[in-house]
């Protein structure tokens, strides 16, 4: 079994400081949040990895001299709002999926999100059940 830490329980540290928090507490491996509801601290945006080529080899290297790895990308959110905060989170998730391609990870956790109630509602329809 592999221990793993989700990435926001660290702040606003730098990336390096945070790897080494990691490698300090005798973890392998990371869980990176992309988008979403997350902090998205060490990757705001999956689309400036995807497009930069550069920043996609130095981020990689940064684990790699760690010897850490990803154990999910974390871009859990609410895409099926039809607002633009749902359409964020629905690109993000896209985003996500083709970083996670280009890193070798495996593992995306996101959710389906709640829609509103109905059309023009602000608030997300949280259904729950008490029936036993």
């Amino acid at each position: 079994m592999e221990l793993s830490i989700c990435s926001d329980v660290f702040g606003k540290i730098p990336f390096g400081e945070m790897l080494d928090k990691v490698k300090a507490y005798g973890i392998g491996a990371v869980e990176i949040t992309t988008g979403g509801w997350g902090g998205c601290h060490y990757v705001p945006a999956a689309r400036d990895l995807l497009d930069n080529p550069a920043k996609l080899q130095a981020f990689k290297d940064e684990l790699d001299k760690r010897n850490i790895a990803i154990s999910a990308l974390n871009c859990s959110g609410n895409p099926l709002v039809n607002n633009p905060m749902g359409k964020a989170h629905s690109q993000t998730i896209h985003d996500t999926a083709e970083l996670a391609g280009k890193l070798g990870v495996k593992t995306i956790v996101t959710m389906s999100g709640l829609p509103e109630a109905k059309a023009g509602d602000v608030t997300p329809n949280w259904i729950t059940s008490t029936i036993s």
